[in-house]
């Protein structure tokens, strides 16, 4: 009897240790490995890796970790299942040291010269595909073609005749053009012509020989994306996207990426470089079915570098909510100015509650006409609240470098943010707090838009900001309610005229920003009254607006404390009367993307 207990005892405590096993092994997760030396019908381990990462993705499990070699991979990767906590997510991520590059395109040879710079070549539909996109407008597939002048694509106000194919040649991107005759004018251009299944692409290389050269046709819409929606935690870690042949983006209808979440939660974008994005680089946004968006978002997009995308960085609507996108590197959007309208931004969200977007890097954003089309920098439009945007640098964009428009369910925080060559928009939105920012050659632009539920501007906080340059407030604005306390207006920039308080001064700052060594450097003069100038730490009881979170601006754009009894205007918790400030380091993932662009000899 005795024997037969411990058998029994002995034979529990082994079924219970091996049930332990079990689960501990499947929760911790497990390592998937991808090569370009390895096969699809592998197991996925180190020493027999998948060869694409989508293979990978389909067996993907909470807790596994994708891990992706060095080379080129040229597919679309669509993961199948998401993680299921913060501590059992599904990680894909280069492997360290691997520079994996991940293509929207595929590489075409066997070009025939035309007319002198002129190379033609023909393809086969099967060329690009599931699809292909040279014989694709650029507008959304929902919306129908209308009217030249009405708003039945989507927003999209010129350019209706791109297309969402690309040409690019060792890195840099050519500009479609809409008749073979402008291309024979036009160097580093294109021209598509279809014919049922055969498409041929017209291109002006110059004086290179697209047979010798690397050139990328882009054939897919997405690089990473799910075809299911809800999916959730989910990193994506360290690789390059290029020439993703996406589309138009607007917030009505599923919004694509070439990266997505299709309305997921709790997905992390970071240290990824995004080259040639046809349209949006990163969407948050609109998914491809109908599911409750009180479940998406809390997504982390940050340490990114995004370059020459068409319509934006980063984009959503709806499902974006308690996201954070910051120290991000976004240049030159619509730099080549293809197609555009009133949804192109560097970063752009509606219908968001508690979005952070801080310390992120803006320079370029382009359109033809900002009267006819956008070119923002940030764009809050339509009904966000509680956003904090703070310690951002916005340089040169064609229309604002951050707008308000449509936000009356408010408030929303802007804080020590540098903005330079641009304006500052309001429109039909309240409860904006604007403070400790430095505005250069920036004016301040307003409209009370007159059409539907929109209202007039009020409820705002213009505070402790500093102008320099030109430009200045529009004393003309019409708006209730609101409060304009201590701005420094230095050189010609004009104040507001119920800013009691403000400081001004027309001796010359003699301000510059220019590109050293590490970084973009900022340099002005002041007079020593105002470096000495002191004013109160604000609080949320000098704001007075009803946000969800702590306002107090006790830290600077570098993180600086604030010092209490000698607090500064504008965005610097120190100012001198001869001032330097490292106002952006580079990081190495910029210097990286910036290496492959535009790898094209200089020939006369």
């Amino acid at each position: 009897m005795e024997n037969k207990s411990y058998v029994k005892q002995h034979k529990k405590r082994f079924l219970t240790t091996l049930l332990f096993f079990f689960i501990y092994h499947f929760t911790l997760g497990q390592s998937i490995y991808v090569s370009k030396s390895g096969n699809d019908t592998n197991s996925g381990t180190k020493e027999a890796p998948f060869l694409t990462i989508n293979k990978a993705a389909q067996v993907a499990k909470a807790g596994d970790e994708v891990i992706v070699g060095e080379g080129i991979y040229r597919e679309w990767i669509k993961p199948l299942r998401g993680g299921t906590s913060e501590d059992n997510r599904i990680i894909y991520r280069a492997a360290d040291g691997a520079d994996v590059k991940i293509l929207g395109s595929e590489e075409a040879k066997g070009w025939k010269n035309e007319n002198a710079e002129v190379w033609k070549i023909k393809l086969q539909d099967s060329f690009f595909g599931e699809d292909n996109p040279f014989k694709k407008l650029i507008k959304h597939d929902e919306f129908v073609t209308a009217d030249e002048s009405g708003d039945g694509w989507g927003w999209l106000k010129y350019g209706r005749k791109a297309h969402r194919g690309d040409v690019i040649i060792n890195g840099k991107g050519l500009t479609e053009k809409d008749s073979l005759s402008k291309i024979l004018e036009n160097r580093f251009t294109w021209f598509v012509e279809v014919e049922n299944e055969e498409t041929v692409i017209y291109a002006n290389f110059g004086q290179l020989n697209p047979n010798s050269e690397n050139v990328e046709l882009s054939s897919r819409g997405f690089a990473f994306f799910p075809e299911k929606v809800g999916l959730g935690y989910i990193t994506v870690r360290g690789f390059t996207f290029m020439n993703i042949a996406g589309h138009w983006a607007p917030p009505t209808v599923f919004q694509p990426g070439a990266l997505g979440t299709n309305g997921g939660h709790h997905w992390t974008f970071e240290e990824n470089i995004i080259l040639y994005a046809k349209a949006v680089a990163i969407s948050i946004g609109l998914p491809t079915q109908n599911i409750a968006p009180e479940k998406a978002g809390y997504h982390i997009i940050r340490r990114n570098v995004i370059m020459r995308c068409g319509q934006g960085g980063t984009a959503g609507q709806s499902y974006n909510s308690h996201s954070q996108i910051y120290d991000n590197h976004i240049e030159d959007i619509n730099y080549r100015k293809e197609f555009g309208g009133w949804e192109t931004a560097a970063i752009k969200h509606h219908g968001g509650d508690s979005i952070i977007i801080r310390n992120n890097f803006i320079r370029g954003v382009y359109t033809i006409d900002p009267e006819i089309g956008a070119a923002h920098g940030i764009w809050n439009d339509f009904r966000n609240s509680n956003w904090n945007v703070s310690n951002n640098i916005i340089l040169d964009t064609d229309a604002h470098g951050i707008l308000s428009e449509a936000n009356w369910d408010g408030p929303n925080l802007y804080a020590n943010n540098i903005l330079m060559n641009t304006t500052i928009g309001s429109y039909s939105t309240r409860g904006d707090a604007w403070v400790h920012n430095l505005f250069i050659n920036c004016v301040q632009k307003w409209e009370n838009q007159p059409w539907g539920d929109r209202v007039q501007i009020g409820d705002a906080r213009w505070m402790n900001n500093m102008f320099m340059g030109k430009g200045g407030f529009d004393t003309k604005i019409v708006e209730d309610n609101t409060f304009y306390s201590q701005n420094a207006m230095l050189d010609s920039t004009i104040a507001q005229t119920s800013d009691q308080k403000s400081i001004s001064s027309t001796v010359p700052t003699q301000v510059k920003l220019f590109e050293g060594s590490e970084g973009m450097v900022l340099t002005f003069d002041i007079e020593k009254e105002l470096s000495k100038y002191a004013t109160a730490i604000l609080k949320n009881d000098q704001i007075n607006l009803p946000f969800s979170f702590d306002t107090t601006i006790d830290a600077d754009i570098h993180g600086l404390s604030r010092n209490v009894e000698e607090n500064t205007v504008g965005p610097f918790a120190k100012l001198n009367t001869s001032n330097r400030y490292l106002i952006y380091p580079y990081m190495s993932l910029y210097h990286k993307a910036k290496s492959m662009l535009d790898q094209v000899p200089q020939i006369d």
